[in-house]
């Protein structure tokens, strides 16, 4: 399964396994009262998460996830710090991805099919409503914008250099439109920048795994020549922005240091972290920044030169490479969505995430 089996060390050792959904305390009623819990984490059933997103809107808070070696499509509800199924259906072998579109609709990359595969929620049900050929195997689907029922998308492979820009109007049978273009050797989980360096405006900027660099693309020009922000001596696996724009921050493969680009000036800092390294990023702000690894995340608060201010702790349940900030539960607090790439299923740890982590790497030792 690629490089990042690299990662599969002993750190399971250190971790809790079984601690999937746990609780603390929370306020005693009445006399004789039942005392109420809190949960601070759930995790939910599915195998082999590669990829997936939580979208809270007009319907409620649902997660679409694919289900990678089964080949299906998942769809379960969250309400509170609860989780429900609500449907599976099939897809062509290997999914590697699911976005929304809007509230209802669904967008999977299925490698087998060479396709993205949309799909509506209909009475509680998932209906395929198209299957738009790309004419290679997608890693990874993006939603750039959605306009008019338009749906502006952006698919990525498992391996090789082509890309496609896809246009998508929904309601209409004609074939969807798509464009390709050449980017880099194995561009992995693209995302929206919006600004960098060496270009005017948005961009969309891709770790390339084989090419073992970051790329950016101007977003009003998909088949732009890609232009190198930075290259690095391991596999950079993910890049995620910073939502004030200003850091790019890039998780790196094993050699315990990850890294960040200064979106102004370029200038590139490594960042000292677990020597396992790292599969996954998520930003929390400027310098506040999540790792997902194997069975770990490591919290970093990071000062401006690069170096490490403090660091916490947190297990999760498996191959942890997608991470997605959400209010999940709705009390405020950003909550982490957690989907790990082996049997560890979905994790859904909900915030103040800082207060929840431990301090210290050896207190999270397996039960």
């Amino acid at each position: 399964m690629r490089s990042f089996l690299l990662l599969l060390a002993p750190l399971w050792m250190l971790l809790v396994v079984g601690c999937q959904v746990s609780s603390v305390p929370a306020s005693v009623g009445g006399h004789g009262a039942e005392p109420q819990v809190v949960v601070d984490r759930n995790n939910i059933d599915a195998p082999l998460a590669w990829g997936g997103e939580v979208r809270c809107g007009s319907r409620g808070c649902y997660l679409g996830v694919v289900e990678h070696e089964t080949s299906k499509l998942a769809l379960h509800r969250l309400s509170g710090r609860a989780s429900s199924f609500v449907d599976r259906q099939p897809l062509a072998y290997h999914p590697d991805s699911a976005k929304w579109l809007t509230d209802d609709l669904l967008v999977a990359a299925v490698e087998d099919s060479d396709s993205l595969d949309v799909f509506r929620i209909e009475q509680e049900k998932l209906v395929r409503v198209q299957q738009i050929g790309i004419a290679f195997h997608p890693r990874d689907v993006i939603v750039l914008g959605t306009k008019g029922g338009e749906h502006q998308m952006l698919a990525t492979p498992y391996s090789g250099k082509r890309v496609a820009w896809v246009q998508w109007q929904e309601n209409i049978a004609a074939t969807a439109k798509v464009q390709w273009a050449d980017w880099c050797a194995s561009p992995w989980h693209p995302v929206k920048v919006s600004r960098t360096p060496k270009l005017d405006g948005a961009a969309i900027a891709v770790a390339c795994l084989d090419d073992r660099k970051v790329v950016i693309v101007p977003e009003n020009k998909l088949t732009a020549d890609p232009l190198t922000l930075a290259n690095f001596p391991y596999v950079p696996r993910m890049a995620r922005p910073s939502p004030s724009g200003k850091w790019l921050y890039i998780a790196i493969e094993i050699g315990g240091k990850n890294a960040r680009i200064d979106m102004d000036s370029g200038e590139i800092q490594f960042i000292d972290v677990h020597e396992a390294g790292s599969v996954s990023v998520v930003t929390v702000n400027d310098e506040f920044v999540i790792w997902g690894g194997d069975r770990l995340l490591q919290l970093q608060r990071v000062a401006v030169d690069g170096t490490i201010k403090e660091q916490r702790w947190l297990p999760t349940s498996g191959f942890s490479t997608g991470l997605q900030l959400i209010d999940a539960d709705g009390d405020g607090e950003q909550d982490l969505i957690v989907f790990n790439s082996d049997e560890g299923g979905v994790d859904v740890i909900y915030g103040p995430l800082w207060d929840r982590a431990s301090k210290v790497i050896s207190t999270l030792k397996k039960n």
